[in-house]
């Protein structure tokens, strides 16, 4: 076959597949996800979910185990977070008001009263490492953009059903990344 035979033969066979992927139904998006739904004496309606777009991440804490055995092992990451709220009351309110607020707290008429408070967490990803490989742990945040629609159906002179497209920044959350 010669060089010039072959690439007419290639472009007659990329013509057809062309023709053919113009004839083909497009392919369905995946079905929405239903998030909530509710209704009243004369409306109904059902909000979904139709994407879930990842925007930016940030990364808290970056680490691997290496399995250099001739068998599989269970690998585990672990990240523990906490944070410390605090709080006061000024010294323009009487020690009565403080004691009251804050349960018998025994204070100085002119001094300020304050309090704090730890919360915390700690949060794993368990995991199978692959004999002589490494997995991959991340743990950081994600921001996400939300996109869907709700449909309103009511009935009121007449029955009606409307759509309404909707998307919205969900608030950052914390995820890990296994790879």
């Amino acid at each position: 076959m010669t060089k010039a035979l072959f690439l007419r033969v290639l472009t007659v066979v990329g013509a057809l597949l062309v023709g053919v992927m113009v004839l083909l139904p497009a392919q369905a998006d995946a079905a929405p996800r239903k998030l909530n739904c509710g209704s009243n004496d004369n409306s109904s309606w059902c909000s979904y979910m139709t994407e879930n777009l990842e925007n930016s991440r940030s990364y808290g804490y970056r680490d691997s185990i290496s399995n250099s055995r001739n068998y599989p092992i269970t690998g585990k990451c672990e990240a523990s977070t906490s944070k410390t709220f605090t709080w006061s009351v000024g010294s323009k309110l009487g020690t009565e008001i403080k004691a009251g607020i804050f349960g018998g707290v025994k204070a100085e008429i002119n001094a300020s009263v304050s309090r704090s408070t730890t919360t915390g967490y700690v949060t794993s990803a368990e995991f199978k490492v692959p004999k002589h490989d490494i997995v991959y742990c991340d743990r950081g945040t994600v921001n996400e953009t939300i996109k869907g629609f709700t449909k309103l159906s009511y009935c009121g002179g007449g029955c009606h059903t409307t759509k309404k497209s909707w998307s919205f920044k969900a608030p950052t959350r914390a995820r890990w990344w296994i790879y």
